[in-house]
C-alpha cells in the first residue's frame, strides 16, 4: 500500500511539474525533443523514479520555451535524485545544479537550504521556483550562467539582467503539496517589506471538529484592513513566517474593506471550492468593515463532508469576536 501511495503522489506531481513547466521538464540533462502532432505526451517520457530535470528560466522567457529547441542548450537545470520512499519517507531527494556558475561555498549552502526545504511533501516546484527566485532576483544574473552560445543568446542574457528588476519585485509562495490544489501565490515586494503595512493579527486556538481525523485542527487569523495593500501584507506574513500556516491543507480567506465611499471585497478558497464565499457571506450577514479573515485547515484524513463549511465560518466568526469586530453577536 506505501509502494502505491509513493507512485500515486509522484504521478500527481509529475502532473503539476508537467502543467507548470511543460517541456522544461525532462528526464535527461540533454534539451528534450520538439513536441510534434505524432509526439505530445512529455509526461510519458519522465519516469516516476526520477530523476528528474528542470530548465529554470526568467518568467519572461517563459512565453518563448518552447519555441527552439537549441535554446536548450547551456538553460540552468535542476537535477532531482528521488530516494525510494519519497514522497513519504524522512530521506529527502537529492538536488544537483547544472549550468550554473556559483561560488562552491554559495552553492552547498543553497542546496543545503532546498534539502533543509523537505518535510515528507513534494518539492519540485517548491524547488525550481526558489532556484528561479535565487538565480533572476539580482543584478548579477549574468554570473550564474554557463555555456550559452551565440549572439542570440547573450541578447536574451542581457534582456534578462534588464528585467531581473521586476522579476525581484516579487516573492512567491509556493505550497508545500499540491496535494490540496492550492495556488502558487506572488507578493509586491515592496508591499510586504513595508512596514508602514504592518498588521496586527489575532489568532483563535486550534478547533478540533467532531468525527473528523486526529489531527484535523482549524485556525482564524484576523485583523483590520483599509487597502488591497494591506490584506498583501498580511496574507503574506502568515504563509512566509509562520511555517504552520504555510504548511496548511487550506488557507481560505475573505475581506472587506470601504475606501473612498466604495465597498471593495474578494475571498479566495485557496483549493478548498466555496470555503471563500462561505466566510465572505459571513462578512457580509455579520455587517463587518474594513476586516480580513483567514481560516487555516490542516487536513485530518477524514472528509466532513458539507460540515466542514459549518466549521470554517464558525471558527471565523470565533476569530471575528476575539478581534473585536463582533461583540454578543453584534457588530463592533
Amino acid at each position: 500500500m506505501e509502494k502505491e501511495e509513493i507512485y500515486s503522489r509522484r504521478s500527481e506531481e509529475l502532473e503539476a511539474l508537467l502543467a507548470y513547466y511543460g517541456n522544461d521538464l525532462s528526464s535527461t540533462l540533454a534539451p528534450s525533443p520538439v513536441p510534434s502532432a505524432q509526439n505530445t505526451d512529455t509526461e510519458n517520457d519522465v519516469s516516476l523514479d526520477g530523476p528528474w530535470f528542470l530548465r529554470i528560466r526568467h518568467r519572461s522567457d517563459d512565453t518563448e520555451k518552447n519555441e527552439s529547441n537549441s535554446s536548450n542548450h547551456g538553460i540552468p537545470t535542476l537535477e532531482i535524485r528521488l530516494p525510494a520512499s519519497y514522497p513519504l519517507g524522512v530521506h529527502p531527494p537529492t538536488p544537483i545544479l547544472h549550468n550554473i556558475m556559483m561560488n562552491p561555498q554559495s552553492k552547498q549552502i543553497f542546496l543545503k537550504e532546498l534539502i533543509d526545504m523537505y518535510d515528507g511533501f513534494e518539492v519540485g516546484i517548491l524547488w525550481g521556483e526558489r532556484c528561479r527566485e535565487e538565480l533572476f532576483s539580482s543584478d548579477s544574473t549574468n554570473n550564474y550562467i554557463d555555456n550559452i552560445e551565440g549572439s542570440d543568446a547573450v541578447n536574451a542574457e542581457n534582456d534578462n539582467v534588464d528585467e531581473s528588476r521586476n522579476d525581484a519585485s516579487l516573492r512567491t509562495f509556493i505550497p508545500s503539496t499540491t496535494k490540496f490544489s492550492q495556488p502558487i501565490r506572488h507578493f509586491p515586494t515592496a508591499v510586504i517589506e513595508d512596514q508602514s503595512y504592518r498588521r496586527v493579527m489575532v489568532h483563535t486556538p486550534p478547533f478540533h471538529p467532531p468525527r473528523s481525523g486526529s489531527s484535523e485542527i482549524m485556525i482564524a487569523h484576523v485583523c483590520s484592513v483599509h487597502c488591497k495593500e494591506h490584506v498583501q501584507w498580511a496574507l503574506a506574513e502568515l504563509l512566509f513566517n509562520d511555517k504552520k500556516v504555510a504548511r496548511a491543507s487550506h488557507n481560505m480567506f475573505a475581506y472587506r474593506f470601504t475606501k473612498d465611499g466604495v465597498l471593495v471585497s474578494d475571498n479566495d478558497d485557496d483549493g478548498e471550492k466555496g470555503s471563500g464565499a462561505k466566510l465572505a457571506s459571513l462578512l457580509q450577514l455579520s455587517r463587518v468593515d474594513n476586516v480580513l479573515v483567514v481560516v487555516s485547515r490542516w487536513f485530518g484524513g477524514i472528509h466532513l463532508g458539507p460540515a466542514r463549511f459549518k466549521h470554517i465560518a464558525s471558527v471565523g466568526r470565533d476569530g471575528l469576536v476575539l478581534a473585536g469586530f463582533l461583540t454578543d453577536g453584534s457588530q463592533r
